[in-house]
This record gives structure tokens, sequence and C-alpha cells, in this order.
């Protein structure tokens, strides 16, 4: 039996999750929607001279300018960003979202109806119909994977308290090979501090996986992916950094945004090639969160994560472990950051708390 110390943690973390629960029942501002028809008109009247009748930036004012104007039909550029950025950008100019301060700022000399059919318009630019729009680029839950296939470089850690005291420190790179397919390859370093056993550090086990979107609703606000990972096992097994197997993970993955409530949730079938010392198993995460923008280029997102792993096989064959993470994540254009607290809610566990955080980057190239 625990203790009532031991307990506290447990206790302010469930009443943290109930608060963040609490705050996702907040209702979403309203706003102007555009109309593209309206902004197509816009846009030949006012965006033409530089970025050009094509929109790819061969205007007639375009060679005289010290920064070519941007090709909206690269979806890499159009695509990417929700349309808020993008009639922030038409509204304030380029450096409002750190581009080139040629890109002049249309307050003031257009309405705000004009700047928001004009920005609807320039999302329509984007010339593969497959390319997943960025409004579907929901906020990154700590654990849970995202359907969206994602260009980002992330780092980040978790801290293990109680029975297990290993530190993971993880690098990931996603990158966008189309509209609707990212690759994602991922190596950790373990810290691993075994009660009454020889701690040991160094190269745990590296992933690449394929995640590809299936299905998306840019009206509706929602996508799911499938996909394939690879574990390798690049960590010493005799050290206790490492599976020592090749593991093979089938997942699917899902989002829908709901008037900024977002839900998302994967789910993970994980099946060793020796099937020895790594056991088969199912892994299911669920997160919740509420996203708030004070400005456009902002967006603030408290979340509720519950993640939850059964064993196929083994001793502990059935035996689910299951946790909640109340968290927080801030995002700044395109860098991104989160801080939460992971909590067993099963008997069955590895760890009392789990602190952890991570840090990302949104790169174009």
């Amino acid at each position: 039996m625990r203790n009532g110390n031991q307990a506290k943690p447990r206790q302010a973390m469930l009443g943290m999750t109930v608060v963040i629960l609490l705050m996702l029942m907040a209702y979403a501002y309203g706003q102007i929607v555009g109309n593209p028809r309206r902004g197509r008109a816009v846009f030949e009247q006012y965006c033409t001279l530089c970025h050009g009748s094509d929109a790819k930036g061969t205007g007639p004012l375009a060679k005289t300018l010290p920064v070519p104007p941007a090709d909206l039909t690269d979806c890499r550029r159009t695509a990417e960003d929700p349309v808020e950025v993008t009639e922030g950008t038409i509204r304030h100019g380029g450096s409002y979202v750190g581009l080139s301060p040629v890109m002049p700022a249309w307050q003031g000399k257009l309405t705000d109806e004009q700047i928001a059919d004009a920005a609807s318009y320039v999302k329509t630019l984007c010339s593969d119909p497959d390319w997943v729009p960025g409004e579907l680029n929901l906020p990154r839950p700590l654990i849970t994977d995202k359907a969206y296939p994602e260009q980002e470089a992330i780092v980040g850690s978790r801290f293990g308290r109680g029975p297990s005291k290993d530190t993971e420190t993880f690098g990931t790179i996603e990158y966008r090979i189309n509209g609707l397919t990212n690759v994602e390859l991922t190596t950790n370093y373990l810290n691993t501090r075994p009660d009454g056993g020889q701690p040991h550090a160094g190269l745990g086990d590296s992933s690449i996986a394929l995640n590809r979107v299936v299905a998306f609703s840019r009206e509706n606000r929602w996508l799911a992916s499938a996909g394939l990972e690879l574990g390798l096992p690049t960590g010493s097994h005799s050290r206790g950094l490492g599976s020592g197997d090749l593991v093979w993970q089938l997942f699917a993955r899902a989002g829908w945004d709901w008037r900024q409530v977002v839900i998302q949730g994967d789910a993970i079938l994980a099946l060793p090639q020796k099937n020895a010392d790594v056991k088969s198993a199912i892994a299911y995460d669920v997160a919740i969160g509420r996203y708030f923008q004070p400005d456009p280029r902002m967006q603030i997102t408290p979340m509720v994560e519950f993640n939850s792993e059964t064993p196929l096989n083994g001793p502990s064959r059935g035996e689910t472990k299951s946790a909640v993470l109340p968290e927080i994540r801030v995002k700044w254009l395109q860098w991104g950051a989160a801080f939460g607290v992971q909590v067993p809610i099963t008997g069955a566990r590895d760890f009392d708390t789990r602190p952890m955080f991570d840090i990302f980057y949104e790169f174009t190239f």
C-alpha cells in the first residue's frame, strides 16, 4: 500500500486534469469567414502586380523587388499555415510572420471582409488537391501520435520517478514526402537507474515510420491516417538500453477539431520479430484539448491525455497499464513547446510520476 506522501502527487495531477477538462468546455470565439470567390476579385485587383495573375510570383513588378514574391501555388507555402496566419500576413505584412517586409500591410486599405476573402482565396491556390491543409495540423500531444503528415524537428525528455528512475531523451525528424505522406525518424538516449542495480547510459533503440493520411475533410476538420513503424535494436540489450530485437508496429491515428476543441487518438499493435524478451502489445492513446489564439501567430492548448498499454503475451499478459497526462502546449509561428506530468491510474505501473517536455520547429524546405 502506498503511503500518503506518495499519493499526493497523484491527487495533484488528477486535480489538474479535472481543471483542464473544465477549461475545454469554453466556446470558440467568432471570426469572419472568407469567401474565396470574392477573394479572387480582391487578389486580381490588388495582388497580381507582384504575385502575377497565375499567383506564381511572376507579376510585372516581381523583377524590381529585392526579394522575389512568393509562389502561392506552392503547397508548402500556402497550405501549411492556417488561414488565420495567411490573414495576418495580408493584414500586417510579411514581417508580421518573419517574412520579407517587401510584402506590404493591407490593413486600412482593404476591409476586414476583403482581407478574409483574399486569405480564403490564397488557401485554394495549392496545386495539389490531395495536400492535407494546415487547418488540420492539430496541436501536438506529448505522447499521442498525430495523423497530420508533419515536417518538423522535435527534441524532448521524459523523467521517471518512483520504481523506474529512467530518463529518456529523444530526437525526431519528420519529413513530408507529399501531400498525404511523411516519414519519421527517431533516436533515443537513455539513462537507466534501476533500484539496487547498475546504472547505465547510452544510445537507446531507434525507429523509422511511414505515416499516410487515408481520409480527411477540410470542411468538417478531421483526418485519419495509418502506417508502419520499425523499431531498430540500436541500444545495448545487455546494458538494459534496448530491446535487442526488431519490433514491427502497425498503427492508426485520427484527429478532429470541433470549434477549437480537439480530440486525437492512436492505436498501435507492436509485434517483435523474435518474440522472446520483448512482449507483443497493444497501445492506445487519446488526447483532448482546447486551443486558444490570443494572436493569429500564437496558439495555447491545455490538454489531457489518457495512455494505455496491454501486453499480449508473457507473465503480464492482459495486465493493462494506464496513465493520465495533463499538459500545456504553446506554439508561436513555427516554434512550439509543451510540458506535462504523467501519472498512473492503474495498479500496474512502472513509475509514480513522469514529468516530460518537448520543443519542436516546423521547417518548410
